[in-house]
């Protein structure tokens, strides 16, 4: 009678390999959580002045912190990171316009400075001192202006790179440009007829 118990303890089948403890078993990520750790995206990074990939961590490629990277371009393997253009023509010709229509309220300010150069401007008759005072400030002028059109495209897309695509930012600014260098050379050519001839 024993002896039969014991054939039948030893005839009990193991446990199948997939029935093992769930801790046995490695866990791989979920589908969703997979994707995003595979996934590239790319954002304008306001230390480098440009659209720069990401890392794992969310920071500049070129390791500049997380909060100074803005936007979220999803990126196809092997995809480049979309390019703004480095010089904003019509950011350039009409700051004091292009300027708060896109948010960027420090265009206003090349109104007062364009009524200073101008008042110097009109004293460059009174000698050479006067002449090379209003060259350096016509120089600064233009300087500032290059300045601020360098970093507007960036800066103005990082405001709307929530619902503005790249494409579609640059196909915009292709019509500010033709509508503000026109304006702006018109403007410019009314203050020097202006100053040369009726003030």
């Amino acid at each position: 009678m024993a002896e039969s118990s014991d054939t039948a303890a030893d005839a009990t089948p193991a446990a199948p390999a997939s029935q093992a403890p769930p801790a046995a078993r490695p866990t791989a990520p979920a589908g969703r959580e997979a994707l995003r750790l595979r996934a590239r995206s790319a954002g304008y990074c306001v230390a480098c002045d440009r659209i720069v990939e990401r890392d794992k961590t969310g920071k500049c490629e070129n390791g500049h912190p997380e909060e100074f990277v803005t936007g979220h371009i999803e990126l196809a393997e092997g995809e480049q990171a979309p390019a703004l253009p480095r010089f904003s023509l019509a950011a350039f010709a009409l700051p004091p316009v292009w300027g708060p229509a896109h948010g960027l309220w420090v265009g206003v300010l090349f109104l007062p400075i364009w009524l200073f150069a101008d008042s110097v401007l009109s004293t460059a008759s009174l000698g050479p001192a006067a002449r090379a005072g209003a060259v350096v400030v016509m120089a600064l002028t233009l300087a500032f202006q290059a300045f601020f059109a360098k970093r507007a495209n960036g800066l103005a897309w990082r405001r709307v790179a929530d619902r503005v695509s790249v494409q579609e930012f640059v196909r915009k600014e292709r019509i500010w440009a033709l509508a503000c260098v026109p304006a702006g050379m018109a403007l410019l050519t009314w203050a020097l007829y202006y100053r040369f001839f009726m003030a």
